[in-house]
């Protein structure tokens, strides 16, 4: 009894432990990016692989090859190289803008990406300025890896709160939910990358772009306690300043009266000043202190204003989520209006109210 006992234990960990499709990790070409582009009626990859295999991190082999689905770019590339193609470590997907613009295309490509069974739904995607291909044959002599380069930049931004989307399971989260979606925009930049701006993607289709400052101005309305807000610069009496905000507190109003749609935010930043001139002592005068409030707050509101300008009358794209917060704590009154929700929010009265303390002058003095 024990002996049939002890080799049915060895069985077990014998066949139960094995892996009989599994392969050698020489055979096989892990993908790090994949772009893919517009071609007339056809679609066009191109695939970054590191050279694992061969002893190096900081060398890449670049394939591309044109199909009508991911199903094909796989099936040519396994016929084009003697390795087994993975994408289990893949980092990043670049959409060329050609392709963000065609609706029925991309919405063929999240389909795809949704339905695979291997593909790893937190890969991270972005929007490439022009054609995905040159994004992905981009040289950067401090980083080769264009994919490790994107996803070490992507997971930054997003940690820091300069982007609000950099995964394909946020993005596509995001536009079944309400249809609109700002995925990150990435540019060449001289010999490097670059990410600043923002795609906006409404039913699946790129219909704009969001500046920096524009995005800085949604992403502080929508997410104001982890906001990351570049230097306030003005100019007060002849005098340059800068002052950095270290905090950020925010309250909203949201009303809807008929078909009549009110929004305030009243944004609250806690500043010190970063730059001025040494030797000026202007900042010990009160009224001085006073008027680098005005034209701080002025710039900001003149930025926040554009900004829900184009929000609202060129793209009708609720980027503030306002929706969201309309459905959750007053549902009876956004059932009325649902259907011609757009057509509200571009009527909308949105206005955003400034208040601004500066906690410090400075450290010198």
């Amino acid at each position: 009894m024990k002996k049939l006992i002890l080799c049915l234990l060895i069985f077990s960990i014998v066949f139960l432990s094995g892996c009989w499709d599994s392969v050698e990790i020489n055979k096989r070409e892990y993908l790090f990016a994949v772009g893919i582009d517009k071609k007339e009626d056809k679609l066009s990859f191109i695939s970054e692989i590191p050279k694992i295999n061969e002893g190096s991190q900081e060398e890449r082999l670049v394939y591309s090859n044109d199909g009508e689905s991911f199903a094909d770019f796989y099936h040519l590339n396994y016929l084009h190289s003697d390795k087994v193609i993975s994408d289990r470590l893949m980092q990043v997907i670049v959409l060329g803008e050609d392709l963000a613009r065609d609706s029925e295309r991309m919405k063929r490509i999240f389909d795809e990406i949704q339905r695979s069974p291997q593909m790893n739904r937190r890969v991270k995607i972005c929007i490439a300025k022009g054609r995905a291909e040159d994004i992905i044959r981009m040289e950067i002599p401090s980083n080769p890896i264009v994919g490790r380069f994107l996803s070490d930049m992507l997971v930054k931004l997003k940690r820091e709160s300069h982007q609000d989307i950099f995964t394909f399971d946020e993005a596509i989260l995001h536009l079944g939910k309400t249809g609109i979606a700002i995925i990150p925009l990435v540019e060449i930049n001289e010999k490097s990358l670059k990410i600043e701006r923002a795609a906006i993607i409404k039913e699946y289709e790129m219909i704009g772009l969001l500046e920096t400052d524009e995005l800085e101005a949604v992403m502080l309305l929508l997410d104001p306690s982890n906001a990351n807000i570049r230097n306030i610069n003005i100019e007060t009496e002849g005098a340059a300043i800068s002052l950095d905000a270290v905090d950020v507190i925010m309250t909203d109003d949201i009303r809807l009266e008929g078909e009549k749609l009110m929004v305030d935010y009243y944004v609250t930043l806690y500043c010190y000043i970063d730059s001025f001139i040494i030797g000026n002592n202007s900042l010990e005068d009160r009224n001085f202190i006073n008027r680098v409030k005005e034209e701080s707050i002025k710039k900001l509101s003149e930025i926040s204003e554009n900004t829900l300008d184009k929000l609202q009358n060129t793209y009708k794209a609720d980027l503030l989520r306002i929706k969201d917060k309309l459905y959750k704590y007053h549902k009876s009154e956004y059932e009325k209006i649902r259907d011609k929700y757009d057509e509200i929010f571009a009527q909308a009265d949105i206005k955003v109210y400034y208040k601004m303390q500066i906690k410090s002058t400075g450290l010198v003095k």
